[in-house]
């Protein structure tokens, strides 16, 4: 049998090598370029849709605090908060841009009462939709909040002498009502509560 010549060796030993590559490369081709074939596939279903799903209390602005910039306002949902019933499997943070003004110092409450508003009270509702993410793999279910949208309000009312009480108005800014302030910002963090302390 021929010999092989040196050169011969040479190419048939790269053309081995370049087959052995080219085989690697077509068994990794999806760890290479989809990040692997490991990474887990999920289905989705939206659980809760165009709902309110939790509101906080921002700050009480005087005259004094009240700002001509906008400032940047988040809602933090943490890993294992309960919304409507399901658990939100990771953190996740929302944002908004508001301009906390306080009153004039002219504006009174209600013209029956004249009493001077002392401040605006800034709440923001988080309002979106819960999906469920499946790992087809493994089963293991997630719930995420997306679609997710941030609307705010500004209250004005009357901080009273005794610094423990507000005197809000209604709607119509034609009558009053004197609540405990600790009450009236607890009803703020409240997605049902806040809806009565607005609109009355």
């Amino acid at each position: 049998m021929k010999k092989l010549s040196r050169k011969a060796l040479i190419l048939t030993f790269a053309l081995a090598i370049v087959a052995l590559l080219f085989t690697g490369l077509f068994f990794i081709r999806d760890r290479l370029f989809t990040g692997g074939n490991d990474e887990a596939n999920y289905t989705y279903k939206v659980v809760v849709e165009s709902k309110n799903l939790t509101s906080i209390y921002i700050d009480s602005i005087s005259t004094a605090k009240s700002s001509e910039e906008y400032s940047e306002n988040f809602i933090e949902i943490k890993e294992g908060t309960e919304i409507l019933g399901y658990t939100i499997s990771k953190d996740q943070s929302f944002s908004k841009y508001i301009q906390l003004t306080g009153p004039n110092g002219v504006d009174v409450l209600t013209k029956k009462s004249k009493q001077v508003i002392t401040h605006h009270a800034y709440t923001m509702m988080l309002t979106g939709d819960i999906i469920e993410k499946t790992n087809t793999a493994t089963n293991e279910v997630a719930y995420e909040i997306v679609n997710a949208r941030i609307t705010y309000n500004r209250i004005p009312f009357v901080l009273l002498s005794n610094q423990n009480s507000v005197c809000l108005r209604n709607n119509n800014s034609t009558k009053e009502k004197i609540i405990n302030y600790n009450d009236f910002i607890n009803a703020l963090k409240d997605v049902e509560k806040r809806s009565e302390m607005i609109s009355w």
